[in-house]
């Protein structure tokens, strides 16, 4: 591990999205499909031997060759937990949506006709409105998780630059490319305080492949004006474009890469804080997860190399200072690395996953031998885990879980994080995706659902036993035209899904917004 902390990883930007829900387009020269969350990853272009955390990397015949994937803590040598619990009973599913329309149908059809109440329901589910990925601007294949909310727009982040539309009617407001020509986004988190959208990017690579990633541009998110941007040193011998981490919190973004680490201002780019004068002298300058905290992990060292005494140390860091505003120490490689700040969840080789008081650091359940029974893949992009929402002291986490019989199959899971039980988990198959939703303002377990053929859903899980009821139900258009890493967004009450390439319809979409009726 280098004095600035472990690199960021070697997967195309550190996200896990979920995998297409349709059959995979031919690959493009290349270009490399990301993959979906916590399964397995291609072989990379780090030395053999070095596994994907808590799963093997290995080669699987008829797919398409990814590029390099993250590693954790040290580049390809990320730990494993062995062993698993007992598989938890799958909750029982509420069958009462063909009740409700029937009771609504007979209301309606007294007062109005059949007439009033098909366009009732059929506009109920339409999205409110699309945008087509064919635009000025390639999406390409590169996925970032830039996508923002001013009072007036949502924003989204393309290959090339930032666009941003009306959220009432889809309208284009302004966009604005990147710094430069021949420009890629690479690592663009969802933070975006005081209305300022940070991304990062460099030079694509031959036939729009992934390329370098060693500068990042700050957006003013209510004109779309720059307001600055900067290189940074970076070595990334094999061209991979993932050697930069960017963690976002409030005023401050930390970044790092695999030659240096710095702590920059957001509105101007200017120093926030020196990175290695906020730890102690025999801790490293450590690794900093964004989002709603900002977390910082670091491994120290006190005496001899090989006869010292190791320890890890976890700290919630204040944005403005970079001065912890606690700090707990753990045994060597126990607190590696956050993967959800708020609520708080760390990792690492020695001990797993367990949860923490995000205010004062003390500890709350040990989530047992989650790595081993689930394939565990934390960003190391500087973002928490997209995969992952807290919902008052539920942890939903979206996973694909090990030894199945039933190819790649993928669940959602939620855990108490005061005890670390699992509490239940989703019917699981191989073609299912579920995607929790963050933020939206309620204590509602919701998820975005999307199953092969069937139509895309909004669904809520009961918190006792996990029974799911659907929320709304949308066409099936709105998942098929698509195109690669489609995820999900909530603000005020719409489903805002986002996604990169292009799907199998000639009429894709890059961002489409869903209404979601949810009280």
């Amino acid at each position: 591990m280098s004095a600035n902390g472990p690199m960021p990883g070697t997967g195309p930007y550190g996200q896990q999205p979920p995998p297409p829900q349709q059959p995979p387009l031919p690959p493009q020269q290349g270009h490399a499909p990301p993959q979906g969350y916590g399964y397995p990853q291609q072989p990379s272009a780090t030395p053999p031997g070095q596994p994907g955390y808590g799963y093997p990397q290995q080669s699987a015949p008829g797919q398409y060759p990814m590029g390099p994937q993250p590693g954790y803590g040290q580049p390809g040598q990320p730990p494993h937990f062995p062993g698993a619990p007992a598989p938890a009973s799958r909750p029982r599913k509420k069958k009462t949506g063909l009740i409700v329309l029937l009771v609504v149908a007979l209301v309606v059809l007294a007062g109005a006709g059949g007439a009033a109440w098909y366009v009732m329901v059929g506009s109920g589910t339409k999205p409110l409105w699309s945008v087509p990925s064919k635009s000025e601007w390639g999406l390409g294949e590169q996925e970032v998780d830039g996508t923002w909310f001013t009072d007036k727009a949502v924003i989204q982040t393309l290959s090339g630059g930032v666009k941003a539309y009306d959220r009432d009617t889809g309208e284009k407001l302004w966009a604005t490319p990147l710094p430069g020509a021949g420009n890629q986004a690479c690592v663009a988190p969802s933070v975006s305080d005081s209305g300022i959208g940070i991304v990062a990017y460099g030079a694509s690579g031959m036939a729009g492949a992934h390329g370098q990633c060693d500068h990042v541009v700050a957006y003013d998110l209510n004109s779309g004006k720059e307001l600055w941007h900067r290189g940074f040193k970076i070595k990334d011998e094999f061209k991979t474009g993932t050697k930069l981490a960017l963690a976002r919190t409030a005023e401050a973004v930390v970044i790092t890469t695999d030659r240096e680490q710095v702590a920059l201002k957001a509105a101007d780019g200017a120093t926030a804080w020196d990175v290695k004068k906020v730890v102690p002298s025999a801790c490293e300058s450590g690794t900093y997860t964004g989002g709603k905290n900002l977390i910082r992990t670091t491994s120290c060292l006190e005496g001899d190399e090989f006869e010292g005494e190791r320890w890890t140390e976890a700290s919630l860091v204040d944005p403005a200072t970079g001065k912890a505003q606690w700090t707990k120490r753990f045994g060597e490689a126990e607190a590696e690395i956050a993967l959800s700040t708020s609520p708080l969840v760390l990792s690492g080789e020695a001990k797993g996953v367990f949860a923490l008081d995000e205010t004062s650091g003390e500890r709350r359940g040990v989530l047992p031998k989650m790595a081993e029974k689930y394939y565990l893949i934390p960003e190391e992009n500087g973002s928490p885990m997209r995969q992952v929402a807290g919902v008052g002291d539920i942890l939903l986490m979206g996973m694909g879980e090990k030894e199945s019989t039933d190819g790649e199959s993928k669940t959602l899971v939620a855990y108490d994080l005061d005890s670390g039980k699992e509490l239940w988990k989703a019917p699981a198959s191989n073609t299912i995706e579920y995607i929790p939703l963050r933020d939206t303002g309620s204590e509602r377990l919701l998820a975005y659902v999307t199953d092969g053929d069937e139509k895309p859903k909004l669904v809520e899980f009961a918190p006792e036993d996990g029974a799911m009821t659907t929320v709304a139900e949308y066409p099936e258009k709105v998942d098929k035209n698509m195109g690669v890493g489609a995820w999900p967004f909530w603000h005020e009450g719409v489903l805002y899904v986002t996604s990169v390439g292009a799907g199998l319809e000639s009429d894709s979409y890059a961002l489409v917004a869903l209404p979601a009726k949810v009280s």
